[in-house]
């Protein structure tokens, strides 16, 4: 009996584990994730600022955020159709190309209806990423790994979170456009993704799909791919309302109903990321061995125990480490949907139709925040923060109505 584990140092002719260009691809989906989930961080940093230096209310400076979330939706389907039809190298470098104007773009604008306008244009390109990076892993990467690649590539998120924190303590208190302007780097890096990527998927494309075939606005929908495409995204808006719902209001909740200050909370937050990185690790090999909805479950699952420990046990020893149990566990499924997503559905439209249910999810993004501080106005934070242990018990049912697409390798050697 032999068991695989995703390893850096893997010979890099070892066709079995996918394509000859499969490093290089799994390195170009990190870097290019990296400054999606950069932009996210970056607006959440530099609020306080925009609030006083655009003198809008919070109202107003969450609705900067739901017109990124709204950008990013359309993107899917817009860099998704592009990905299908004029290939997924091209669709992901464009994405980063367009984040970069975004993101330098801060220098050009000064009020905050052009802000709107400037959010909505970046989360286009936010959107546009996660679907080429999914599918492209896909196409690279053979089943027994491809959890785990595409688990590490969506790690780059937390990486993100770390680099917007580091680059806002340096320079948001002299000039903070600097922060957005550093996401302009993703200009000069989308070359090195150009070069990465292969141009040709022919040495892994089905021979029966057509490479010239047309993907129209409403293939996802048609021929019988609705019964996926629907509870896919479903699913999506459960897991972004969940993670959302969390992490949107934990720092508060720590700082309002635990007694802690700002700084103690930022050192919470960092144990909490670190657990991310690791959490999207584990949930890939896990996911490679036991199969993706059921990885999923398990992820689901401890968001909800973990959480709900999380807020009730008062004790700051313990919130500060559990805090990594509660990271580890909710960035556990965003990895496994990049390998789950693109098994779902035809290798024609992986691209497109991950990014699209991926994206849909931001609805719940936009939801959550806004339902649980409405409940935590009125009865408590805590009360307010139990509601995401339910949505993720909820997203553990609504996860049977999707098919399993990997019996996972510890299934397949137990029948050897």
């Amino acid at each position: 009996m032999t068991t695989h584990t995703l390893s850096i140092s893997a010979p890099q002719n070892d066709i079995a584990r996918g394509s000859t260009h499969r490093w290089k691809v799994l390195w170009a989906g990190f870097i290019a994730y990296l400054f999606d989930s950069y932009d996210l961080m970056v607006l959440a940093i530099a609020m306080p600022v925009l609030l006083k230096v655009l003198a809008i209310s919070l109202p107003d400076g969450g609705l900067l955020g739901s017109a990124t979330a709204l950008g990013a939706m359309l993107g899917s389907i817009v860099f998704g159709l592009i990905a299908e039809n004029r290939g997924r190298r091209f669709s992901l470098v464009l994405a980063l190309v367009w984040l970069g104007v975004g993101m330098g773009g801060v220098y050009f604008v000064d009020t905050w209806s052009s802000w709107m306008v400037l959010r909505f244009f970046t989360g286009l390109a936010i959107g546009g990423v996660w679907g080429p990076c999914s599918a492209l892993i896909a196409e690279h990467w053979s089943p027994g790994y491809r959890g785990r690649a595409a688990s590490f590539v969506f790690s780059s998120f937390a990486i993100g979170a770390v680099v917007a924190s580091a680059v806002g303590r340096s320079v948001i208190a002299f000039d903070w456009r600097l922060l957005f302007a550093f996401g302009a780097v993703s200009i000069p890096l989308a070359l090195v993704v150009y070069r990465l990527i292969p141009a040709s998927t022919k040495e892994t494309r089905p021979e029966h799909v057509a490479p010239s075939e047309k993907v129209g606005l409403t293939t996802i929908f048609a021929k019988g791919l609705a019964r996926i495409t629907l509870p896919a995204s479903l699913v999506s808006i459960v897991n972004l309302a969940g993670y959302w719902g969390a992490a949107f209001w934990i720092p508060t909740f720590l700082t309002r109903e635990r007694g802690l200050d700002v700084a103690t909370m930022l050192g919470f937050s960092v144990v909490m990321y670190v657990g991310m990185f690791f959490g999207f690790q584990f949930f890939g090999l896990l996911a490679d061995k036991i199969g993706r909805r059921r990885a999923m479950m398990v992820a689901f699952l401890l968001c909800a125990v973990a959480i709900t420990l999380y807020i009730v046990v008062d004790n700051p020893n313990f919130l500060f480490w559990w805090g990594a149990v509660v990271g580890f566990g909710l960035c556990g499924s965003g990895g496994i949907l990049g390998a789950y997503y693109a098994e779902l559905f035809p290798e024609q439209v992986r691209a497109y139709a991950g990014g699209f249910c991926w994206n849909m999810g931001r609805i719940g993004a936009i939801l959550a925040p806004f339902t649980i501080g409405t409940i935590g106005k009125v009865y408590g934070l805590q009360t307010g923060l139990l509601v995401t242990s339910g949505i993720y018990l909820a997203g553990t049912v609504m996860l049977l109505l999707l098919p399993e697409t990997y019996a996972g390798t510890a299934a397949r050697e137990t029948k050897q």
